[in-house]
């Protein structure tokens, strides 16, 4: 990940789990599902939840997010469209889109009160929501 054109972040995503590991500032970070029956994904500092995610419905692009001292939600904002919004209080106050259909590159545009780990986890999020659907198209 970069900001302008400075690298940030680098997601190690594993190929056969919903997890990942990232490294923030020297500081590791775990980004992993929880309960596959309850659709809960944690992002971790060693031992330490910082930050928790619930799907709301199995049949919607959506979670619960216990973020930044609050709940706000994470879902698409049209089922024809790969891009999410961020929700607090009823109002969008961030998004997560595709930058164009031909690059592999995503405009993140979420709320500085947020830290940078707590944003890497939502587009983390959003990250396995797309790679879901490219695998339900591929096979």
């Amino acid at each position: 990940m970069h900001r302008d054109d400075e690298l940030i972040a680098n997601i190690d995503m594993s190929w056969f789990r919903e997890r990942a590991d990232v490294i923030l500032g020297g500081q590791t970070y775990t980004f992993s599902r929880e309960s596959v029956l309850r659709g809960t994904f944690a992002l971790k500092c060693g031992d330490q939840v910082l930050a928790r995610a619930q799907k709301t419905n199995v049949f919607t692009r959506s979670f619960d997010v216990e973020i930044a001292g609050g709940v706000s939600t994470l879902r698409a904002v049209s089922m024809w469209r790969r891009e999410f919004g961020l929700y607090s209080g009823g109002l969008q106050v961030g998004r997560i889109y595709p930058q164009s259909w031909f690059r592999r590159t995503a405009v993140i545009d979420l709320p500085d009160g947020l830290s940078l780990a707590e944003q890497v986890f939502l587009f983390w999020l959003v990250l396995v929501l797309w790679r879901r659907e490219a695998n339900s198209k591929s096979g």
